[in-house]
């Protein structure tokens, strides 16, 4: 009979390995006395170490031993261990019982002497394995007991010991088995991999790799690390995350910097270089250090060859160079440093970047081949204290970690660019560094705005600014004054945009085609999918932009070619519009582009270089949103999302002077650069935050389920607010494990197929957290009468696919009520009030706080475990509100409404369950300072809960003359 385990994932970063699941291993059948086992495989435990041949620890993997497994035919899941590379039976002296020790394990020539174990698969996949007493009880667990070190040396010769905790306590008794000799396919993945990049896997060459998986390579053993090249320029460098178990390689590509074309170049791109407590400048005749920002040296870099450039200190006129590729001793004089300066481009010679980390590299001599840690690179050598200049040390020194600082990005932790509507309710959160504090701001001509303290010992510790804007359109400037640690003064100035025109001051509410269709788009097809949305009420819910995404285009790698395909819209784009309009007049048209040479799927041309002429192409066609990837790039991404942006603000400027709707400009570089920090003074009304979503609950950092994306952004609120919002990338609700790309998990081998899907509850929570976070709510799913899979054919569909539950929480008017607020805020995380605060974990909840107009604040908790858990009572003064203060408490899911004071009490939890509530002070006194409460009581008009006009009979909770209904 063959038998089947189920593995554990491997998986291997650039410098790390860790551990998920996957599909199983076949037990032999062949003796070793009879000729080879049909089946080898590794065994690796959850702290990444490997057996050797004396089933001691390794990381080598020319150490890693084979073994094979036989099945006992007296127990279930037992098994005798065949130690193939040792030709030994791995067996154990029985006893009555045993205790943690170390050198458990013995090694037989006969199977007739060897023991059996016993394995108990864990919900992860991996395996616990266990001895076996003279009674016939499964005892303790196979472990390295005492840890890798002295007791159990790597590559010694001390074998497996026995410890007392399971391996969902302890690692060490967490076994992932991986087969050997299998050839395997290994999917490759990149977000936004440019397009002079490189990857060579064993010899062969990748270009153009996109978030879809569309190319592959087939190989028998696991991929290292040391099989991979990567050959990229233009600043970046990628990050590898090799996952053995499920085959599949991500490549994500970080730019630390813009290169300058030359020294004389009318565009310069200078940055700051920046050790962990030191800049650099050059002092008369030596290159030293400085601690201020402010006196240190500009540098530009020219990119001489791919991936090595030249160091020009632009402050002092000359090139850095080295003379000696050496570790320097601690000198005080640049003559006797191995890096000096020079006025001659001759005499200078390049350098390369070594990541560190995503945010800092090491500066290592060009002319090194292979560089490691030990490698020389810039540094202090001897340490700033001693006043050393600029030398060469290791590169794994704390001291050789180097960031490029852009003197021109704002240095505060928070937006500085911000929008309002005429006269609309207004805040604006500050948080600092640390050991910074807001002391005042100078409102200038602004005089409905102050600034508040009384969040300063509470939550999140910030102070604020809020009021209402100023009546009137125009650009309008704050500063804020600040002191350091050290008490020197800052100042930062803060731009306020006031607009009745703003591309989006609400999150921006559409249906996708990506996830669904992929290539296989056309205007019949988004046609029936306009007809699902008007007859389930998504319409006037809001989600009215139907946007088309990659392989809308005929295809073809001519920029200057670009149109529609006319046997996907033969009416065109246009005539595509004119029938979306026939079904309801609030539908729009959104496309999709990329800032480079092609599009991700390398099926049409990008617009990095045409952006008018490709912007004004969409205009014509009537199109109202562009979607911006950044596949193939030929640039950095602050320049080429900008020259796009520029032109996105001509074409409003025109379209505001003839009294038409904006056009809505969405960055989609998945947050590898930051883009909340940039993203709106490049022309963005919203970016994406996180790599491409996927219907799973967790997920990881490249395929973010649920509470991975959420996870990714839920600490950046303070960038979020009115026109500017963190996209979270589209919601999967719907879809039913049934969808395209969106199938590509964490735990799913490949786009399509069948997975299990999100359950209601986690559709609900989805919906919940991406409204708390002021998401833009984008659709995927299919609405048609009769669905299809598109991009995942071949797959049994329900008709409807769309459930009555779905619809339910889509078209919630409360949760949409959140998410659309006209203050623009992004929920806060409540880090002090949650024990789930471990990035893509399974357990433990989280709580949200979300201010909302009129003083109103929303309030979630998640569960993001699947059994239940109960929630302790949260002090409303620590979410910012009253103590002894009356609030009326509804809850948006249970559609119950209720009085509360001094605490809201969550209670239990269902798995995966989120609780959303609105509270609303019952006194007169908002707990927002400044605050216009004036919508909650203007005349007889009514309002949504997020300030908006309504009608009448308007289906939801509306506010009339002061008086609340819900009908």
């Amino acid at each position: 009979m063959t038998h089947y385990l189920r593995l554990l994932s491997l998986v291997v970063s650039a410098m790390l390995l860790a551990v998920k699941a996957v599909a199983g291993i076949k037990v032999s059948q062949t003796l070793p006395s009879a000729g080879k086992p049909e089946h080898c495989y590794t065994m690796m435990n959850a702290n990444n170490y490997y057996c050797n041949a004396t089933t001691s620890p390794t990381q080598t993997k020319d150490n890693y031993a084979q073994f094979a497994f036989y099945a006992a035919s007296d127990k279930a899941n037992t098994y005798y261990i065949y130690n193939v590379t040792a030709s030994k039976w791995v067996s154990y002296d029985q006893a009555d019982s045993y205790s943690a020790q170390t050198g458990f394990v013995k090694m037989t020539d006969s199977k007739v002497d060897a023991a059996v174990y016993k394995f108990n698969e864990l919900s992860t996949g991996a395996y616990e394995i266990q001895p076996y007493t003279t009674t016939g009880v499964a005892a303790i667990y196979l472990n390295w007991y005492k840890g890798i070190g002295n007791d159990n040396p790597v590559n010694g010769n001390v074998t497996l010991g026995l410890w007392t905790d399971n391996g969902t306590k302890d690692k060490g008794s967490n076994w992932t088995l991986k087969e050997v000799g299998v050839q395997q396919k290994y999917t490759l993945f990149s977000d936004g991999m440019p397009s002079n990049a490189t990857v060579i896997i064993n010899g062969q060459s990748f270009t153009g790799l996109n978030a879809q998986g569309d190319q592959s390579i087939n190989v028998e053993e696991d991929i290292q690390t040391s099989d991979i090249t990567v050959k990229v320029g233009g600043g970046y460098l990628a990050k590898v995350t090799i996952d053995n178990a499920n085959y599949q390689i991500d490549f994500k590509f970080i730019q630390y910097f813009t290169p300058t074309a030359s020294i004389d170049a009318e565009k310069q791109y200078p940055y700051i270089l920046k050790m962990p407590s030191a800049y650099i400048k050059k002092s008369g005749d030596n290159l030293v250090h400085t601690t201020s920002a402010s006196d240190a040296d500009r540098f530009v870099l020219i990119e001489a060859e791919q991936g090595k450039y030249y160091i020009y200190d632009r402050t002092a006129g000359c090139y850095i160079y080295y003379t000696n590729v050496a570790n320097g001793s601690n000198q005080t004089t640049t003559a006797n440093s191995n890096v000096k300066y020079t006025t001659d481009k001759a005499t200078a010679n390049t350098w390369q970047l070594m990541m560190l980390s995503e945010e800092t590299v090491a500066i290592i001599p060009g002319s090194v081949e292979n560089p490691t840690g030990n490698t020389p690179s810039f540094n202090f050598t001897g340490g700033i204290d001693n006043n050393a200049v600029l030398n060469l040390y290791n590169a794994n020194d704390r001291n050789s970690a180097w960031q490029f600082i852009d003197p021109s990005k704002t240095p505060m932790p928070f937006a500085t660019l911000m929008y309002a509507l005429p006269g609309a309710q207004y805040i604006h959160k500050l948080p600092t560094k640390t050991g910074e504090t807001v002391t005042s701001v100078d409102f200038g001509s602004i005089s409905t705005l102050a600034l508040h303290d009384d969040r300063v010992a509470i939550g999140n510790k910030y102070k604020y600014i809020s009021g209402t804007a100023p009546a009137e359109e125009g650009e309008y400037e704050y500063t804020l004054n600040l002191t350091n640690e050290t008490g020197d003064e800052i100042q930062s100035k803060v731009r306020l945009i006031v607009s009745s025109h703003l591309q989006s001051p609400t999150p921006m509410m559409a249906w996708l085609t990506w996830n669904w269709f992929a290539r296989a788009i056309s205007h019949d097809k988004m046609v029936e999918i306009a007809k699902g949305l008007e007859k389930y009420g998504l319409i006037e819910a809001g989600f009215n932009t139907i946007v088309l995404d990659d392989a809308w285009a005929s295809p073809t790698n001519d920029k200057a070619a670009l149109t529609y395909d006319p046997a996907k819209f033969p009416n065109g784009i246009s005539g595509l519009k004119t029938a979306l309009k026939g079904i309801n007049n609030k539908l729009k048209v959104g496309i999709y582009s990329d800032a480079g040479s092609m599009t991700c799927e390398n099926y049409q041309p990008g617009s990095y270089g045409y952006e008018a002429a490709h912007l004004a192409l969409f205009d014509s066609w009537g199109v109202d949103m562009l979607k911006y990837d950044y596949c193939n790039s030929q640039a950095g991404t602050k320049v080429s999302y900008t020259q796009m942006g520029n032109a996105v603000a001509k074409l409003n400027e025109e379209r505001q002077a003839k009294g038409e709707i904006p056009f809505v400009f969405n960055i989609c570089e998945w947050g590898k650069t930051k883009p909340w920090e940039w993203g709106a003074e490049a022309g963005g009304s919203s970016w994406r935050a996180t790599s491409d979503a996927r219907e799973d609950w967790v997920g990881n950092n490249s395929r973010p389920g649920v509470l991975g994306g959420v996870d990714e952004v839920r600490k950046l609120w303070m960038y979020a607010g009115v026109n500017r919002f963190n996209d979270l990338d589209m919601m999967c609700i719907g879809l039913h494990g049934l969808g395209g790309p969106s199938n590509n998990t964490a735990g799913h081998q490949s786009n399509g197929g069948k997975i299990t899907g999100l359950t209601d509850a986690q559709a609900r929570s989805q919906m919940s957290l991406w409204c708390m976070f002021a998401s833009p709510l984008a659709l995927t799913c299919d609405l048609r009468e009769t669905p299809k899979g598109e991009a995942n054919a071949n797959v049994q569909m329900p008709n409807p696919l769309i459930t009555d539950a779905d619809i339910a929480t889509l078209t919630n008017t409360e949760v949409l009520a959140i998410n659309q607020d006209a203050l623009g805020q992004q929920a806060e995380y409540m880090e002090a009030l949650s024990t789930g605060t471990s990035n893509y974990s399974n357990t433990g909840y989280d709580v949200y706080v979300k201010d909302l107009t009129d003083g109103r604040m929303a309030v979630s908790v998640t569960n993001r475990g699947t059994t239940a858990v109960s929630v302790p009572d949260i002090q409303l003064a620590s979410i910012y509100l009253k103590a002894d203060n009356k609030y009326t408490c509804r809850d948006i899911w249970a559609n119950t409404e209720s009085e509360i004071e001094n605490t809201l009490s969550p209670g239990t939890l269902q798995p995966c369950e989120t609780k959303v509530y609105v509270l609303t002070e019952k006194a007169p006194v908002t707990s927002l300072s400044g605050v216009n409460t004036s919508l909650a009581s203007k005349g007889s008009t009514r309002y949504d809960i997020s300030g908006r006009k309504v009608a009448e009979d308007y289906k939801g909770l509306s506010i009339k003359d002061g008086q609340k209904t819900l009908q």
